[in-house]
């Protein structure tokens, strides 16, 4: 076995023994892996030209388009307003004011709604404050009775105006010594209202970005209103703002109207927030009234509905005057 790890020298060539062992040609094994080896060193040059060759395409390539992405940047024209809604990036009030929408031409000064500095939680009414309805209530329980054959005493639709639906219904039946129960009364009344709720009512300018922002930054939100619970679901849905809201409260579910402050209250409760750090958005000027005798903060709405001196008492009395939600509101 000695052959086995004596290594033998045939024409200047170095081979182990074990390749005589295996009767191959040393000198064809040596020609074969010469050509081996270059066969595989054409094959890494021609690699490495086509790699350089692909790095260079790439970057002209990527130089085109950045020139060419360059000029098309330079060619578009800036807008003047913010075309999205303000990122919110924390749960504070915005350090500048914010143009909440560019569908109407916004007041001189625009300002800012209170944000999370200073409210933990926004009590907002329905109709006249978020929603452009109050046009379908006017003269709605006047026209009722007109429907009964009876001529309404004036002043009638204020006063019913200041009464939750079903209490308005029960007044009346007592006052007028109707055939009806108050729930007929109140499903008659409400009947040619239904529609608008459930197909065209809209949201006042601006309240959806208002209201996406202020739950950006973590402020509770909810509804309290003396509409019909079925009507005022039906429209914040199809308009797609419910979800938005951590409930919504009725006056005939608490069971007084908005002379009385149960109902915030009752909202104050649910919320779990302080009275203090708890806005309440009214476009009445009684129910605004009830609020801010109870301990609210309170923000007024214009709306053109409103009489102008009632108008005036809230600017007066409110904490926040709402001109247009398209550009805020400012404090007194």
């Amino acid at each position: 076995m000695f052959w086995i790890t004596v290594p033998v020298f045939f024409c200047g060539i170095f081979v182990p023994a074990p390749v005589f062992a295996q009767r191959k040609n040393p000198i064809k094994i040596w020609q074969q892996t010469q050509k081996a080896i270059s066969a595989l060193e054409s094959k890494t040059f021609q690699q490495l030209n086509r790699t350089t060759f692909s790095s260079a395409a790439f970057q002209a390539e990527r130089a085109g388009r950045a020139a060419s992405f360059q000029r098309n940047v330079s060619a578009r024209p800036v807008p003047s307003e913010p075309p999205h809604l303000p990122k919110v990036s924390s749960g504070r009030e915005f350090a500048s004011p914010v143009t909440l929408s560019v569908t109407d031409t916004p007041p001189a000064t625009p300002v800012v709604f209170p944000g999370k500095s200073v409210v933990d939680a926004v009590i907002f009414d329905l109709d006249g404050t978020l929603l452009n309805s109050l046009s379908a209530w006017e003269h709605s329980g006047t026209n009722f009775l007109r429907t009964q054959g009876i001529t309404p005493p004036e002043g009638l639709d204020e006063q019913l105006a200041t009464m939750s639906l079903m209490d308005g219904a029960r007044l009346l039946k007592e006052k007028f010594a109707l055939p009806q129960e108050p729930e007929e009364i109140l499903r008659l009344t409400l009947e040619p209202i239904r529609r608008h709720y459930f197909e065209d009512i809209p949201a006042k300018n601006g309240v959806p970005e208002l209201l996406y922002i202020l739950k950006a930054q973590g402020i509770k939100l909810c509804v309290a209103t003396a509409s019909d619970r079925e009507l005022a679901e039906a429209a914040l849905s199809r308009l797609g703002l419910l979800d938005l809201f951590d409930f919504v409260l009725t006056c005939d579910e608490v069971g007084l109207g908005k002379r009385s402050s149960l109902i915030y209250e009752d909202a104050l409760y649910q919320l779990g927030t302080s009275k203090s750090r708890t806005l309440v958005v009214e476009d009445a000027r009684y129910a605004l009234e009830t609020a801010k005798r109870a301990g609210f903060l309170t923000a007024g709405v214009a709306d053109p509905h409103t009489p102008e001196a009632d108008a005036q008492k809230i600017r007066a009395q409110a904490d926040y005057y709402i001109e247009y939600f398209i550009g805020g509101v400012f404090k007194k």
